[in-house]
């Protein structure tokens, strides 16, 4: 009787270092992301007002605790959202990433607007409770935009990267505890 509960408890314990459960939703800890294997590096929640918008989770090739790190290097990395609201609309969405932009890569809108316009564009339909946006960069191909589970477009270059990933990284996330989470804190 002690061996089996013994072995439950250690396949209990596997599971939990194998993935993490936010707000009952599981992230796995390792990803293979366009075939390179990235770790999750945490989980966020977006807030606005007292309601949870959505959990981000930053998966990167190389973990790191620098918010900067994240947002200049030239690796593999994955930003998931999923939503905890029952709808948020495309010109909601459409709204918050433009105010990211301005907020966090400032002098670089006007240089990306072309790219911001298009990315802007790929948002044409509200997301629903429990159902993600996955924005991916490659190095060698571009930002990769995947919507409910279909891919939408990629822009090429790390200029874009950098100023679509300050709106989380940069100086002022949508909400604190998103970074701080999606960062390990």
């Amino acid at each position: 009787m002690l061996g089996i509960f013994m072995l439950f408890v250690f396949l209990s314990m596997s599971d939990s270092v194998h993935a993490r459960k936010v707000k009952r939703v599981t992230f796995p800890e390792t990803a293979s992301i366009q075939g390179t294997s990235c770790k999750l590096n945490g989980v966020g929640i977006r807030k606005k007002l007292i309601i949870n918008v959505y959990l981000g989770a930053l998966y990167l090739e190389k973990p790191t605790q620098s918010a900067s790190a994240v947002t200049s290097s030239e690796q593999t990395k994955q930003v998931i959202m999923h939503f905890l609201y029952k709808e948020v609309t495309a010109e909601q969405l459409v709204e918050a990433w433009n105010e990211g932009f301005e907020k966090n890569a400032g002098s670089k809108v006007a240089s990306l607007k072309s790219e911001i316009n298009r990315f802007n564009g790929f948002f044409t339909q509200s997301m629903k409770k429990g159902e993600r946006i996955t924005i991916t960069y490659n190095p060698a191909k571009g930002t990769e935009v995947n919507i409910k589970g279909r891919v939408a477009g990629t822009i090429e270059g790390k200029a874009f990267m950098e100023a679509l990933f300050s709106i989380w990284f940069g100086p002022f996330p949508p909400s604190k505890g998103l970074k701080e989470g999606m960062m390990g804190d």
